[in-house]
């Protein structure tokens, strides 16, 4: 699986292939009608390909992956047609690009369409606002005519990547006219796990409108085998978003916060680039499909902004409040989450729900506070459990409502110097409504002595912060 895994400089250069010419913009084009053709081992599919400007009688594939001899093209039906090796030996790749090149009024034209042996996993039967993808080398297919209620219709047009954690995290992005699908590869370093990370995929209309979009998490996690079962609730192990669970490297540390959301919207905001963000730290990169990097917004809350409508065109803007109990949303009577239900904005995958306040409400800290040379302070986090379930949660801090910066700290309103004693805090989403204010569980650190940690359940929060979420199976 060696070629599997390439970097955002390598596709770019394919890129370029698409509609490479030597001379002028007038010298024709060759188009695929998907950017990647994906097959089971000595399997054949086809694809079509339009032609403009291009003598159909000099077409010829000009270059192909080690191995893949079978491939075929007929000018007069304008199909490729692919058959993958049976097997992938030490002289034959797992993937790779097919160039078909052909004499363009002005010169030689050339398209590349990737073709790779590779699982198909169809989500369209489960849908959701997040898509768990957690195997590599995988087509993941999803339903791109509906919210992610799946019943909702949309009219979508095309799909866009509006931002993800890497470039070339989500590849080959396509839409076939019904179904929407992606891919995402091997991790570059070992690729016996997927390449993890986040983005966020956009459906638009025919006027280029923001219609919906979907969260793709993808993880080398599997809940189903790791399931954290408190007083009757089974508990995700980890933060939505999140890459790991832990807190033995800063890296891992950071890996663990997952991402933030203000209460009663399904997009996710990312995280600081710095684990040991106090006040203000800056954002982790995002980049859109081409590469470019991207960035949020802040945006305050008003008769236009603060809506349901505006909140699902513009995820990419953190929607901030006047002041610490005020809500992004203008309209207090509009759907959100829900303790009874999932909702159409709810952002977990399928088949589970935000949690509500009572999944929390047995939880204890673990650790051992009184062990002498534990360096709590630099730890971000508690390991808290229920009898003999435990898991570890990130104390990531959250997205202050005031200007959507990081603050880390336990609380804003303690002296200066005290503030610089309190190294962490977890802030996580209830789907419990408290009146104006929504439930959070939180956790703390006390700097002079662990033993005054603490945790409390049903705290009422303004809903502009944006915070952590656990998703609970959906029973």
């Amino acid at each position: 699986m060696k070629l599997l895994a390439r970097t955002a400089a390598a596709l770019a250069a394919m890129a370029v292939l698409l509609t490479a010419c030597n001379k002028d913009k007038d010298s024709g084009s060759i188009r695929f009608d998907r950017p990647a053709l994906y097959l089971t081992a000595g399997h054949t599919a086809s694809v079509g390909f339009a032609l403009a400007d291009v003598d159909s009688r000099t077409l010829s594939v000009t270059s192909k992956p080690a191995g893949w001899d079978n491939i075929e093209v007929n000018a007069a039906e304008k199909t490729l047609t692919v058959t993958a090796p049976a097997a992938v030996e030490d002289d034959t790749a797992a993937s790779g690009s097919v160039v078909l090149s052909g004499t363009g009024n002005g010169g030689i034209v050339s398209a590349t369409l990737f073709v790779g042996i590779a699982a198909r996993k169809d989500l369209s039967a489960c849908p959701a606002n997040s898509y768990l993808a957690n195997e590599k080398e995988t087509e993941y297919v999803f339903d791109a005519l509906h919210k992610g209620d799946g019943r909702t219709e949309l009219a979508t047009a095309r799909l866009e990547i509006i931002w993800q954690t890497e470039s070339g995290l989500v590849q080959y992005l396509h839409f076939d006219g019904g179904k929407g699908s992606f891919y995402i590869g091997a991790d570059a370093d070992d690729e016996t796990r997927i390449k993890d990370g986040n983005a966020l995929i956009g459906a638009y209309d025919a006027r280029d409108n923001l219609l919906w979009s979907w969260h793709v998490w993808a993880a080398d996690f599997d809940p189903e085998q790791h399931p954290l079962v408190l007083d009757g609730c089974t508990l995700m192990d980890r933060n939505l978003g999140a890459r790991a669970n832990g807190h033995e490297t800063a890296d891992e540390i950071l890996a663990s916060y997952g991402l933030y959301y203000q209460w009663g919207r399904k997009d996710p905001f990312i995280g600081p680039s710095s684990y040991n963000a106090a006040s203000g730290g800056s954002s982790a990169a995002m980049y859109d499909g081409s590469g470019t990097s991207v960035s949020l917004k802040m945006t305050a809350s008003d008769a236009a902004t603060g809506t349901m409508d505006y909140a699902t065109q513009h995820p990419l803007e953190f929607i901030t409040a006047p002041d610490k109990d005020a809500d992004w949303l203008q309209d207090g009577t509009a759907a959100r989450w829900s303790a009874a239900e999932k909702s159409v904005d709810d952002p977990c995958p399928y088949g589970w729900r935000v949690a509500p306040a009572t999944a929390f409400a047995g939880l204890t800290i673990q650790d051992d506070v009184t062990a002498e040379g534990t360096d709590y302070a630099s730890q971000y986090g508690w390991n808290l459990g229920s009898g003999t379930a435990v898991s570890f949660f990130a104390g990531a801090g959250r997205r202050n409502w005031r200007d959507g910066a990081v603050v880390n700290i336990y609380d804003e309103s303690l002296p200066a110097r005290a503030l610089e004693m309190q190294p962490w805090v977890g802030y996580y989403w209830t789907s419990d409504a408290e009146d104006a204010l929504s439930s959070a569980f939180c956790f703390w650190y006390k700097a002079d002595d662990a033993r005054l940690g603490g945790i409390r359940n049903n705290r009422p929060m303004g809903r502009a912060n944006g915070m952590q979420v656990r998703c609970v199976r959906d029973e």
